[in-house]
């Protein structure tokens, strides 16, 4: 009976051992550049960790943690991101200054070092207006963004033209996109659209 005893003792000093060391794990805290090259981006650096030094990963510090950027691409367009740091969200396209998102999407939108795996899958409708008596041309996007708390929300967006010519504009400075108001944007659309239609069917009725 004391062997039963003591064998029972060690089996639940072990288990409760183990249970403590899960416990006390948790997720491993990293720095993940937000400038990753794309070779990198979708590497899991806790699975992989001899990858963390080639890529420029480190292992965080607790107390500064809250405030290292956390990054998350967009499926479209190409090299679209949201990047949080602290409490502020940042909509970072390609060749262009950040735009800083606000609302209920800085809470809904969740980052993690999973999710830094798995793109957003938001939508994206994009236009060029060409007017033919001015010869301007308009380029506008809308976007919609889902999350983690089955929110989405949508951002609208106009693309200036560039300034000056081919000679005169600076090629690296990219393009700053300007957000728009979403309702100017349907409205825009919407006009471009029944425009387009009434056109086609005065060719049509031409024929």
């Amino acid at each position: 009976m004391k062997f039963f005893r003591t064998v029972l003792h060690l089996t639940l000093l072990f288990a409760l051992t183990m249970l403590a060391g899960c416990a006390g794990s948790g997720e491993e805290q990293l720095e993940v550049p937000t400038n990753l090259p794309p070779i990198c981006r979708d590497i899991d650096f806790s699975a992989n960790p001899d990858m963390r030094e080639v890529c420029g990963v480190r292992k965080a510090h607790n107390k500064a943690y809250k405030n290292i950027p956390q990054q998350r691409y967009l499926i479209k367009p190409a090299e679209t991101s949201i990047v949080r740091t602290g409490n502020k969200l940042e909509l970072r396209f390609q060749n262009s200054l950040p735009i800083t998102l606000t609302g209920g999407i800085v809470d809904d939108l969740h980052f993690s070092q999973d999710l830094r795996l798995e793109r957003v899958k938001n939508t994206y409708d994009y236009y060029e207006i060409f007017n033919k008596e001015s010869g301007s041309r308009m380029r506008i996007f809308k976007m919609g963004i889902p999350t983690e708390a089955r929110t989405t929300y949508s951002f609208c967006f106009l693309i200036p033209e560039k300034k000056g010519g081919a000679r005169t504009r600076n090629r690296a400075m990219g393009t700053n996109i300007e957000e728009m108001d979403c309702a100017d944007f349907e409205q825009i659309v919407a006009d471009y659209l029944a425009a387009k239609k009434a056109e086609e069917e005065a060719k049509a009725k031409a024929k």
